[in-house]
């Protein structure tokens, strides 16, 4: 019986390990030629295996894109809100909130970028990333309380949380005109700031 089990915990190692390299193919793949462009030959070569073992472990795109998104969020955690959800002052707590954005998106920032310019195309991807979405939607939703913003502003808050929280506003801001997330972030409270309070706005003749 001892034996038994040894072997049979041997064989659970195994399969785990091949699992885990499966998994490390995927994610290698999706951050250089994204989700559309990775075929199942790709990972076997890369993983060192052949396609049906990819296969055995993962029968269809939707139990391969999930592993591979919780995978990689393992290595890349995503924001936790307890890092800005008990801040007070709406600025500070959006600035918080906004900087652990950043920087998660500095760190997977070859993964993000291929999957959600694939995720339209392939509605397995789409299926897991959507919770994504839910989750940056409850975010926002936390972050659009104290500024004290109502009727039209109270609107123009959202648009301006939901585009300061955007993934495509922290590479333009970083990667197209250069600045650093701590001034990324910056900007950002500032623009969502004037949304709330109508600064900016043309006055009426």
């Amino acid at each position: 019986m001892k034996k038994r089990k040894y072997e049979l915990k041997q064989r659970a190692e195994r399969l785990a390990a091949v699992r885990h390299r499966i998994l490390d193919a995927v994610v290698a793949l999706h951050q250089e030629v994204g989700p559309a462009q990775t075929t199942i030959t790709a990972i076997a070569e890369r993983a060192g295996v052949e396609r049906l073992t990819v296969y055995r472990h993962f029968a269809d795109e939707s139990s391969l894109f999930g592993a591979c998104f919780a995978h990689f969020s393992a290595k890349v955690p995503p924001p936790n809100p307890a890092l800005w959800s008990n801040v007070e002052d709406p600025a500070d707590r959006l600035r918080a909130a906004l900087l652990a954005f950043y920087i998660y998106y500095e760190r997977g920032e070859g993964m993000l970028s291929h999957v959600m310019q694939d995720a339209p195309q392939i509605p397995a991807l789409a299926a897991v990333v959507r919770p994504w979405g839910e989750f940056v939607d409850a975010v926002r939703a936390g972050l659009a309380k104290g500024w004290g913003a109502k009727g039209r502003s109270r609107t123009r808050l959202a648009a301006a949380l939901g585009h300061a929280l955007r993934f495509e506003s922290w590479q333009s801001l970083t990667r197209f005109e250069g600045l650093t997330n701590s001034d990324a972030a910056d900007l950002m409270v500032a623009f969502v700031r004037a949304a709330a309070t109508g600064q900016g706005r043309p006055s009426a003749r």
